[in-house]
């Protein structure tokens, strides 16, 4: 496939293009960059388009479009202005990407959307893990991933194959979670936070990029879908497996007032979580590389 990508220079996109070009796809890459990093430069002569919203024309002639564009949500205080751009980024964004699709005069045969288990809400406290099947919660995240979603809407209508994508905490020593985790946790002062007991959903970065394309190929798959682990876990759980990886002590907790003062409301998607399960991945036939936790997290230390 020719798969047009937009948002793809950050940690999942600089992991799947490699990934994908390997197995045979080619790309044109949509970037506000003037220029692709490094490892993007590396594999080759890449197509690709400085620009913040594609137009119709530069869209027109690919097999297939991923939209992994949205501002981010974690590790970042939540004030008015940052809830708009988190909406925004996502909602309107995604509105506008749709509406020039759909101008094309041969629009692409599927379509691959970035959401969030966030979908689901957040609690502090063990639960039964949700799957696809499960009705959204009624946060902001929750309210701000049911819009994202359903901007998609209009492609399905008109016959393109459409996949939603709701990922959890995407490990890799890259970015994201993990990276912020190590060097406290290799100091010997880190542990669980708050409770402990709010679910982390995790997923191997890994198993996302192929995930990912797994579901492109699947000509009969669409929809959405929890691209997570099938066993979720404590934030205890994971503070322990860490440490253990890292041969440090997890003795250290982090009160749920420090991560308050640190983010604002910005703090309920570390003190709170969601246990989720990826159901229908799970029956469609994706075999995971790294459904275990301490076997991902060995792996990925190992990079590091």
């Amino acid at each position: 496939m020719k798969i047009g990508i937009i948002g793809g220079t950050g940690l999942v996109g600089m992991e799947f293009i490699p990934y994908a070009i390997k197995r045979g796809h080619t790309f044109r890459i949509f970037t506000r960059k003037k220029d692709l990093p490094y490892d993007l430069k590396q594999l080759g002569d890449i197509d690709f388009v400085t620009t913040t919203l594609p137009t119709s024309a530069q869209l027109e002639g690919m097999d297939a479009i991923i939209n992994l564009v949205g501002e981010p949500i974690a590790g970042v205080r939540w004030t008015d202005e940052r809830k708009t751009l988190i909406r925004t980024s996502r909602v309107e964004f995604t509105k506008g990407l749709v509406a020039r699709i759909k101008d094309c005069k041969r629009p692409p045969s599927v379509y691959i959307q970035a959401s969030a288990i966030g979908y689901y809400g957040m609690s502090e406290s063990e639960h039964e893990p949700y799957d696809e099947n499960t009705k959204p919660g009624d946060d902001f995240l929750a309210s701000v991933c049911v819009d994202w979603e359903n901007q998609t809407i209009p492609l399905r209508d008109i016959g393109i194959r459409t996949i939603v994508i709701r990922t959890g905490i995407v490990l890799s020593p890259k970015g994201g979670a993990l990276e912020k985790m190590i060097p406290p946790f290799k100091m010997g002062v880190g542990g669980p936070i708050a409770s402990g007991k709010q679910g982390m959903s995790w997923v191997h970065i890994a198993d996302l990029v192929s995930a990912m394309l797994f579901l492109l190929g699947k000509q009969s798959s669409s929809g959405s879908y929890n691209v997570v682990s099938p066993f979720p876990c404590s934030n205890a759980r994971f503070s322990e497996e860490l440490a253990k990886v890292l041969f440090r002590p997890a003795l250290m907790r982090v009160p749920a007032f420090a991560v308050q003062m640190l983010y604002g409301d910005g703090a309920l998607v570390i003190t709170r979580g969601q246990y989720v399960y990826p159901k229908r991945l799970l029956e469609e036939g994706y075999e995971f590389q790294y459904q275990y936790l301490r076997d991902s997290l060995t792996n990925l230390i190992k990079k590091n």
